[in-house]
């Protein structure tokens, strides 16, 4: 049975031979009881709820930018004592924004600005 080829969705490589895109590394950052708060039932309908209330981006609208609101961040991150469900400890958040502020991409220079 031949085998159909899987290609790689950053280079268009053809995966295990031509591709060379490093295998992505999960997210070590989020504990396994955290992951599992995340998950459940009761915050995904909590953070739909505020991102229909808050449907832009709080950090785009601060910088005059227009961006729909895709995430609900934790201010203090809930590793580092943030509460999980207090409104004054969330706010919603485009990909970019939360991706700066979390220090996923561009260091830490997002959480240096606030």
């Amino acid at each position: 049975m031949i085998k159909a080829k899987k290609i790689c969705g950053k280079c268009r490589g053809i995966k295990e031979v031509s591709c060379k895109c490093p295998k992505p590394k999960p997210f070590e950052g989020i504990s396994r009881e955290h992951q599992s708060f995340y998950n459940s039932q009761r915050w995904r309908k909590y953070s739909t709820g505020l991102r229909k209330h808050n449907p832009l981006c709080e950090e785009c609208l601060k910088n005059n930018r227009t961006s729909p609101s895709q995430v609900v961040d934790h201010i203090i991150p809930i590793s580092k004592g943030g509460d999980m469900w207090d409104r004054s400890n969330l706010r919603c958040l485009c990909n970019s924004c939360h991706s700066k502020k979390t220090g996923r991409s561009k260091g830490d220079k997002f959480n240096k600005n606030l």
